[in-house]
């Protein structure tokens, strides 16, 4: 490895014109591939085709259309049952009608209200246009004693109105959710300035629209602000415009190839990809720093320009090497993921970390050669006897009490480990954002005032066509029907059973006791065709019941929103459906899709950690020719991991699509401080140096460079606790604690352990 570093050392200073030339001409061939580079925020981004979660969603989608809405909550502390209200309420139901791809739209005006007239059954708009508001009154009091309004159109104090506005069917593909909410927002936007109402949209559309929305703010904010931090970091530290302009220029070509390589490939923008740019920015400027850092180091002992960048690059090549492989090891321990987004994320992120690598050696070094750099000889002299002073203190302190350091390192370590496994899976869709951003605040408003405006989609099969007018099939849904009612999660449920009891009700002059289910398959299957000759163009209830009438959709609104409450619910269900009732029972839709990664989040932590462990394990006995000092060398990488489990724990942060990167993604990146630790330490040890002196001039000439490359990979990660997406806030602020604290372990526990053979 030495020889092929001073090799290439050399061929690099030698050859500065051709290599910057063919740094840019590759960069720029890469970043043609940025006119191919898309965007998908759909929930199939995240699943694979073959997902059980997809195809059962498929099936449903085939039969009943699919459950995009638009949800607008209309919220009125009067009252909503006022000639002001119900005038907003229905502007609003014929504007939503006039957006593109909205089929349908279900609200209190037009809900088709079943009732006795004279001696014939009359189907009509709850509150037609010609409405008389003397009769309001009236009206209110049948609403919130309706059967179904309450809880679905209505909340039970009669202050909150919803609009369910239907999507047009995509058969395996998705609405286009910007459009669908811009125009969904314009036409509220046409009633807000008339009144004083408050209006809120939730909804599967208005999720997938709010993780485009909060990817593209993010792109927009953090960027910039991880870009001024490594600014002034830079400045800081060099004090030289050189030594800003190159790290800049690789961040600037390593971010342009990876994201022209990702449209290459057909890799599409989305939340987790959002993290590439931070992710490069570090990883840029820590093997930059590393090399300008011995740069200067070079130069301030009188070395030019090129003898500076040849001595800096033979020390550098083989660690930062080393380094880059180890933090590609751990990123493409996702590649592999069943979480798509998350395996596009792992394959980008090792290639700009690759690629990152390339350009310093194929940029930086021919710059620095070419670029006069005024260095002034011994400039930092009371720098440097500041830190020959200050640093034979530290050793001494940590040479005395080497072994107590060791012990109490791996006993916290052990504990942490145990305190980390304490932590669970689980993870909320809508927790996913900021409390600021518009879709929690509706989802919170709604879930206080309705108990949940969203929920998953159940079908249940009869199992032959027309089985669903059976009285026995039906009134074992009706019972079932009873019993998910009973469970406090559930706020409501919508399905035929409502319309066909409603009509035999009404058939029988609106006489209460018969709100139930006929007593023959004749008399549902007459009152399901009078009920769907009554009913207005667009307002049919083929998203009801299939063709073949083999089967039927059951809607559930519901409280639960964290991933292991749902699945636990889910569960519950689907036992209680199959043994206490005896129905095939099948449970889809956006939420429970969402909710139901858990179980691919825990597939992929547990694989991606024994994937990166196993892959850098190898690496560095392979790199230190010496399975000892390999596996010794991963366990100042290890601990860091466990006190990273453990400050989740503690503060109460469940394993979720973004703190599942971190043990991986940390893992490959706090290799990088260990490996220039133990290559500069081995170095010595070959000149001569007794194991204690190697090690105390390793902490006094390396750690500079290992605080200075630790900083500001943790500033990098730290600006993503600015994300309005909690799982990149999460990843951001356990990542760059993890660093921090690897730092630690790296200036402690590492030289206490090579240390601990000293008599």
């Amino acid at each position: 490895m030495k020889i092929f570093s001073n090799k290439l050392a050399k061929f690099l200073v030698n050859n500065p014109i051709k290599l910057i030339f063919l740094s840019l001409i590759g960069s720029f061939i890469l970043a043609s591939g940025l006119k191919y580079f898309d965007a998908d925020f759909s929930y199939r981004i995240w699943f694979r085709t073959s997902d059980p979660l997809i195809k059962t969603y498929d099936e449903f989608e085939r039969k009943f259309g699919n459950d995009d809405t638009v949800v607008v909550l209309v919220h009125s502390p009067s009252g909503i049952f006022d000639s002001d209200s119900i005038t907003i309420i229905r502007e609003l139901t014929e504007n939503l009608w006039q957006v593109p791809d909205i089929i349908k739209v279900d609200s209190l005006t037009n809900y088709q209200w079943t009732h006795a007239y004279q001696d014939d059954i009359k189907i009509e708009d709850f509150i037609p246009e010609e409405f008389s508001f003397d009769n309001i009154d009236k009206r209110k009091e049948i609403a919130v004693n309706h059967h179904v309004l309450p809880d679905y159109l209505i909340n039970k104090d009669a202050t909150v109105s919803l609009l369910y506005a239907k999507v047009k069917p995509y058969p395996g593909g998705a609405p286009n959710d910007a459009l669908l909410i811009n125009k969904s927002k314009e036409a509220i936007e046409k009633i807000v300035n008339k009144s004083d109402h408050r209006f809120y949209i939730n909804g599967a559309t208005a999720i997938n629209n709010t993780f485009r929305v909060v990817a593209e703010e993010d792109s927009q904010t953090m960027v910039p602000m991880v870009l001024v931090v490594i600014t002034i970091f830079l400045i800081i530290f060099f004090k030289k415009l050189v030594g800003i302009l190159i790290p800049f220029a690789v961040i600037f070509l390593s971010l342009i190839s990876t994201l022209g390589f990702s449209g290459f490939i057909g890799i599409k923008f989305n939340n987790m990809i959002t993290m590439i740019p931070i992710i490069l920015i570090a990883i840029s400027i820590a093997d930059t720093v590393h090399v300008l850092v011995t740069y200067f180091q070079y130069r301030k002992m009188g070395n030019n320009e090129k003898d500076a960048t040849l001595l800096s690059f033979k020390k550098n090549i083989s660690p930062t090497l080393l380094t880059s492989v180890s933090t590609s090891i751990g990123f493409l321990s996702f590649s592999q993921a069943d979480l798509l987004p998350l395996a596009d994320l792992g394959i980008l992120a090792a290639f700009g970390t690759m690629y990152a690598w390339i350009i310093t050696l194929t940029l930086v070094a021919p710059l620095l050669v070419l670029i006069p750099v005024k260095v002034k000889i011994n400039v930092e002299e009371k720098q440097q006897m500041l830190s020959e002073k200050l640093t034979p203190k530290y050793f001494d302190f940590l040479f005395k009490f080497r072994k107590p350091v060791f012990i109490v390192s791996l006993f916290t370590f052990f504990l942490s480990v145990y305190v980390g496994f304490q932590n669970e899976v689980n993870s909320n869709p809508y927790a996913y954002f900021a409390e600021n951003v518009p879709l929690r605040i509706a989802n919170e408003f709604g879930l206080e005032k309705m108990g949940g405006v969203t929920g998953p989609e159940i079908i249940i099969h009869s199992g032959k066509s027309d089985g669903i007018k059976s009285v026995e099939f039906l009134k074992k849904v009706e019972k079932f029907e009873q019993w998910l009612l009973s469970n406090a999660e559930v706020s409501k449920l919508i399905s035929i059973i409502d319309i066909i009891k409603s009509m035999n009700m009404s058939f029988n002059g609106d006489q209460k006791e018969f709100y139930k289910i006929p007593e023959t398959d004749k008399a549902i299957a007459e009152l399901l065709f009078l009920y769907t000759m009554s009913l207005p163009q667009g307002m049919d209830i083929n998203d009801r019941i299939s063709l073949d009438y083999e089967s039927m959709r059951m809607t559930m609104l519901w409280s639960s929103q964290d991933s292991l409450s749902a699945l636990a619910n889910i569960d519950k269900y689907k036992k209680a459906a199959k043994d206490q009732f005896g129905l095939d029972m099948t449970l889809t839709g956006k939420i429970p899709i969402y909710q139901g990664m858990n179980d691919l989040v825990v597939d992929t932590f547990f694989t991606s950690i024994s994937f990166a462990i196993i892959g850098i394990s190898i690496l560095l006995i392979f790199a230190f020719a010496s399975i000892k000092v390999g596996f010794a060398s991963m366990l100042p990488n290890i601990i860091p991991l466990g006190f990273g489990a453990a400050i989740m724990t503690i503060l109460s942060k469940p394993i979720d699509i973004g703190t599942a990167l971190v043990t991986s993604v940390c893992l490959g990146i706090v290799v990088d401080d260990t490996v220039h630790f133990l290559s500069n330490y081995n170095k010595y040890r070959k000149q001569g140096m007794s194991n204690k002196e190697a090690v105390k001039r390793v902490i006094t000439y390396t750690g500079p460079a290992l605080f200075t490359t630790s900083f500001i990979l943790m500033a990098g990660f730290g600006i993503m606790a600015f994300s309005s997406f909690i799982p990149n806030v999460n990843f951001g602020i356990l990542s760059a604690v993890v660093l921090g604290i690897a730092l630690l372990i790296d200036l402690t526990f590492l030289p206490a352990m090579l240390l601990l053979k000293e008599k």
